[in-house]
């Protein structure tokens, strides 16, 4: 069922739009959903194929597919407060929902990223893959998901009102997602921690790191976000605690003496610390972790002079 409505995905929809188009009885409501990453070092292309969005109602029903025309994104092309469409204003029965999954082409051996024409701003292999290295000296390997042929990436429930719209960001973290056991080479596991979030409750975190820490030798820079009620950063000890995070990039690779920033989107309302690395094993700024707040459609700002 498509909505007929046309319009522009946004960082949050209104809660009360109302639905267009509908000549069926039974009530339904809008859903939207974007996917957006956290990045990772020393990648090139993440690119993920999507074939479906599989959703189930909560109670006994069944759950049912929501067809997309196979859409393939390169993850890395939307971070921050961007997000890649794949669903817009999709008719869909309102109500609770246990769960969506988002049903990728992901398998163990299935040649991932072959027919990639290498170019670094276009994802034109097949199936779902990972480019890493620099522009020069790449190797490209394919992504598997672990049960993903039986599960998929599944998300939690969520709801979508009666003649209103739902807008939902499946946010990726590369940093915790992507492991390289030793056997399956040339596959890499996609072990995927994403959370749904709903866009109307999320804000945005953003800053500047001195060159002096950023630019320290053999550093692969980061800033890593935790609840606020976790433990100082130097106790937690490893980004693996931390509920978000970003890779830190040279304001302008002509000038490092510009300094770093980097942006963190789609983080719940709340009270947070934010901590930079240059290892994600050891929080070396600062050791009890910069307090800030996330407001509803806000960007906060914290640096790391």
């Amino acid at each position: 069922m498509k909505a007929i409505c046309q319009g522009i995905f946004v960082f949050a929809a209104s809660a009360g739009l109302v639905a267009c188009g509908s000549s069926s009885q039974e009530q339904t409501g809008l859903l939207s959903l974007g996917v957006s990453d956290h990045p990772i070092h020393y990648a090139e292309k993440v690119c993920i194929t999507f074939d479906d969005v599989e959703l189930k109602p909560a109670g006994d029903g069944p759950s049912f597919l929501v067809d997309l025309p196979q859409t393939k994104v390169n993850l890395l092309d939307f971070q921050g407060m961007n997000a890649a469409p794949l669903l817009f204003q999709e008719e869909v029965p309102a109500g609770d929902y246990a769960w969506m999954r988002l049903v990728i082409d992901a398998s163990r051996g299935s040649n991932g990223g072959m027919g990639d024409s290498g170019d670094p701003a276009t994802c034109d292999g097949n199936a779902s893959y990972i480019v890493m290295g620099e522009e020069g000296n790449t190797t490209i390997h394919n992504l598997y998901v672990p049960s993903g042929d039986q599960n998929g990436l599944k998300l939690g429930g969520f709801t979508v009102p009666v003649n209103g719209s739902a807008d939902f960001t499946a946010e990726w973290d590369l940093m915790k997602s992507i492991t390289a056991p030793p056997g399956l080479d040339p596959d890499v596991v996609l072990k995927p921690h994403i959370r749904l979030v709903d866009n109307i409750e999320v804000g945005a975190l953003r800053g500047t790191v001195s060159t002096d820490l950023a630019g320290a030798e053999g550093c692969e820079p980061a800033v890593y976000v935790f609840d606020n009620d976790d433990p100082d950063a130097s106790d937690i000890g490893i980004a693996d605690e931390s509920v978000a995070s970003a890779v830190v990039s040279p304001i302008d690779e002509t000038d490092l003496t510009l300094g770093y920033e980097y942006e963190i989107g789609h983080l719940l309302t709340g009270s947070y610390e934010a901590a930079f690395s240059c290892d994600a094993v050891e929080l070396v700024e600062p050791a009890e972790g910069n307090p800030f707040d996330i407001a509803a459609r806000e960007i906060a700002e914290v640096s790391f002079p």
